[in-house]
């Protein structure tokens, strides 16, 4: 194990489980990274030619079995308008449903009595079946009445699409060619305005495809010139801004796209209030790595009228230049114009109703318009993002990674848990669908998995961005696997739009993100600027904030078991906050603990405003005290830390959830902190750490987490609550006796690990009438009446309703 333990390579079922990294490798031999697949990208320099205008699905060939994103074609400037008018005509007399084709739900037979008409090439009596898969439909308004809607469907389709303001939409427009990827822009909407719609594909084994009526509110006004504005135009909405700049491949190096470019775009707020977003270079816009779109995300957290001005300058370096003034103005720069955006959205999905999840000086942290936030994730696996179906992933070695298809993840029990309950999926018809151009692969497993975790409340996920040199070798945002200068300061763009994809998808089903920036091994700490704050890190940084910053829960997390120093930490936490402008809580992971509790790397930045987060690796029967003792070093400190505790020295199974729900859950929990599980290291079917595809191995704790939460979050003002165990007297002692949270006067709840014997709990100096109500642990409800009572002082607690030897909770309140 690593100075003071490191579980990531040793626990339960884990060969050798006390070997160190170095035994580990020595069983697992690492390949030499192997060299990037064929780019398939365009030239750049004297021979690369601009792409064409066209949209990429529209440049590739009908018949092509499997499409590219990248793929380009001819350019019939010509015969397009023409055949487009022509094939739009065909597919409105002679491809679309009628009748009822618009309500919702209608998953229906097509032709004969049953549905009230015929659709493209349908034999009579023929059922309307789901596709192999449809999915990323995605409506972006434009402001001034223009809106585009895109899906993708996962064969080669004709798509369609009934839009309108009644309950049955009528007007149709059509995608007349046969592509994977589909988009239609609509024009002339009302302002102000509902719109329903529905999408139809019909796909190469001749099945027709129909989502339910969905709906999207119009809206929004623009001002200006030499930019695009797409988005929600909602508060809190992710919302992009496209520019037209210099023309360049993402493996151009002079000047280099990501490192000699600099865009920020100051945005003004209704109110007067400015903040700047850094942007970056997207290729063509669509995923393909050669164009001229530069782009910020931004998300807007009030309706009106905001204004921006771009700030687009040049120069060696630039991009992590310490001034935004360094360098020298060129291209767009000092665009400006507004944008209006529409009022708040009650039914924003995940998050995205609720705002930014921000660090508020407190123990949780709280959504800017929403709750307070208690965290209960999966901390496994760590290589989330090592999956087949994003472009250019290839396992580079590292620990052993056997039983999954070249060392990478396919989630392939979660497929089915894809796409909306209406086609038996936990998802919805924005679950993202996107193909892997290297592996072919899709991207329906990990969408499913992702669907399945936030259907059993899971709401956190502890992500890997670069793994390199680490224990997966198979996670980067760069556009290769060497450790060269060239390769860490280049970016894969098709695979960071995936990512986005995937990140924004975990937002809408309501979870956060704790991005992990780096590993304790010595060959990723030290990958970037060997290990210092340089050019390489900084712009590591840079991108993972001007791409994905947007998102409204993210923590920052500096190193998983972090062996950097604390002046590196430190600076490391200073750059971060200087360049997110959203100012996402940092902090980093540490080593197994001690007992005590005690850390020099923890003493070392209480009170820093860098920080206001932790990460704790503990063993069991520790989680109580530890939580407790940095609850309080921090407060006490003047800067209170949101405790975490994401790792666990007996790792998750299919076998112990009982156990650790008595000894780390609500130990946890019910001392003001958080929790993520660590899953180990085991092979599959069970998986863990590098190797989990099936997260229902794990649903019972899933199940008990959000049990623990959502007494807390249903039933009492957690966040102004403490853990006062001294309270009760008298109880059992069994897994440590009873844990208490507080509001002396107010509201208590007292966690019994075993009721055979409940004591007394001190109420203070009142005389209030309270509530008192049990509630079971094991299956989330409430058991037994509610008893009332006058107290102060100890007051007797009433015997559990049953299972005394089982574990109980007791919720008061005035």
């Amino acid at each position: 194990m690593h100075p003071g333990g490191c579980l990531r390579c040793a626990g339960p079922g884990a060969p050798n489980r006390g070997a160190s990294h170095r035994m580990f490798r020595a069983r697992v031999s690492p390949r030499a990274p192997s060299a990037r697949l064929p780019p398939n990208r365009p030239l750049s320099g004297p021979l690369a030619r601009p792409p064409s205008t066209m949209n990429a699905h529209r440049a590739r060939s009908s018949d092509s079995p499997v499409p590219s994103r990248r793929d380009s074609g001819p350019s019939f400037s010509v015969l397009r308008p023409i055949l487009g008018y022509v094939l739009q005509v065909l597919a409105v007399v002679l491809l679309a449903p009628v009748g009822d084709a618009g309500q919702a739900g209608a998953v229906r037979s097509v032709g004969g009595a049953a549905g009230g008409g015929s659709a493209p090439s349908a034999r009579q009596g023929q059922q309307t079946v789901l596709p192999r898969q449809l999915g990323s439909v995605h409506v972006d308004l434009h402001g001034n009445g223009r809106a585009t809607v895109s899906w993708r469907t996962s064969d080669v389709s004709l798509g369609w699409l009934r839009y309108g303001t009644g309950p049955i939409p009528s007007q149709l427009v059509a995608d007349p060619v046969r592509s994977e990827e589909h988009r239609v822009e609509l024009t002339g909407l009302l302002p102000d305005t509902v719109y329903r719609y529905s999408i139809f594909a019909r796909g190469t084994s001749n099945k027709l495809t129909q989502t339910e009526v969905l709906e999207f509110l119009n809206g929004g006004t623009v001002t200006g010139s030499g930019f695009e504005v797409s988005g929600n135009l909602r508060p809190w909405a992710p919302l992009t801004l496209d520019f037209q700049g210099p023309f360049h491949d993402e493996r151009d190096d002079a000047p280099n796209p990501f490192l000699d470019y600099r865009l920020d775009v100051t945005f003004t707020s209704p109110g007067g209030k400015s903040i700047s977003v850094p942007g970056f270079f997207d290729g063509d816009g669509l995923g393909g790595g050669s164009g001229s779109v530069w782009r910020v995300r931004f998300v807007p957290n009030v309706p009106g009228v905001w204004s921006f001005t771009a700030h687009f300058r040049m120069g060696t370096d630039v991009a992590v230049a310490a001034s935004g003034a360094a360098g020298t103005a060129t291209g767009f720069d000092g665009t400006s114009g507004t944008f209006e955006i529409l009022p708040p959205d009650p039914a924003a999905p995940g998050f995205y109703r609720w705002g930014k999840l921000a660090y508020v000086n407190e123990h949780y942290l709280k959504f800017f318009d929403g709750p307070y936030f208690i965290k209960g994730g999966s901390n496994s696996p760590e290589n989330l993002l090592g999956y087949a179906g994003f472009d250019d992933t290839v396992d580079q070695g590292g620990l052993s990674t056997s039983g999954l298809v070249m060392g990478l993840h396919r989630y392939m029990p979660h497929r089915g848990d894809f796409g909306p309950p209406s086609v038996g999926g936990l998802g919805s018809w924005q679950d993202p669908l996107f193909r892997s151009r290297t592996t072919l692969v899709d991207s329906v497993g990990l969408v499913g998995a992702l669907n399945y975790l936030a259907s059993v409340h899971v709401n956190s996920l502890f992500v890997m961005p670069m793994n390199l040199g680490g224990d997966g070798w198979e996670v980067t945002p760069f556009i290769g696997y060497a450790k060269t200068p060239f390769d860490k300061t280049h970016y894969d763009i098709s695979k960071l739009a995936q990512w986005n994809e995937i990140f924004e998808h975990i937002a809408r089903r309501g979870m956060l993100i704790q991005f992990v920036l780096a590993e304790y091994e010595a060959p990723n700490r030290t990958w970037l600027d060997g290990g210092t704050l340089g050019v390489e890190r900084k712009l590591f940084y840079r991108e993972l904030i001007a791409r994905f910053g947007h998102l409204p829960a993210i923590k920052w997390n500096i190193s998983e078991e972090c062996d950097y120093t604390t002046a590196q930490v430190k600076s490391f936490a200073g750059y971060i906050q200087s360049v997110d402008p959203y100012n996402h809580p940092i902090g980093f992971h540490v080593n197994l603990l001690p007992v005590s509790g005690a850390s020099q790397q923890y003493d070392d930045v209480l009170g820093d405003p860098r920080f206001s987060t932790n990460s704790l690796q503990a063993i069991p029967y520790t989680a109580s005290d530890l939580v407790e003792k940095w609850r309080a070093d921090s407060a006490a400190a003047g800067h209170k830390w949101v405790v975490d505790f994401d790792e666990q020295l007996q790792p998750l199974t299919n076998q112990n959830a009982s156990d650790l729900r008595k000894l780390e859950l609500y130990d946890t929990l019910f001392s003001g902190g958080n929790i993520e599980w660590y899953a180990g290291y085991f092979t599959l079917p069970l998986g863990g750490d590098l190797r989990m595809e099936d997260f229902r191995t794990r649903e019972e704790m899933w199940n008990y987490t959000w049990y623990a939460r959502k007494v807390l979050e249903n039933n009492l003002p957690f966040w102004a609550m403490k853990p006062m165990d001294s309270l009760v007297s008298g109880e059992s002692t069994s897994y440590g006796g009873a844990e208490v949270l507080a509001l002396p006067g107010y509201a208590y709840a007292v966690y019994y690990p075993e009721a055979t014997a409940t004591g007394t709990l001190d109420l203070g100096p009142n005389k209030h009438v309270f509530h008192a109500r049990w509630y079971n642990p094991r299956t989330g409800k409430f058991e037994g009446g509610v008893v009332k009572f006058r107290g102060s002082g100890p007051v007797p607690v009433q015997p559990v309703p049953r299972d005394p030897g089982e574990d109980w909770v007791l919720i008061v309140r005035r």
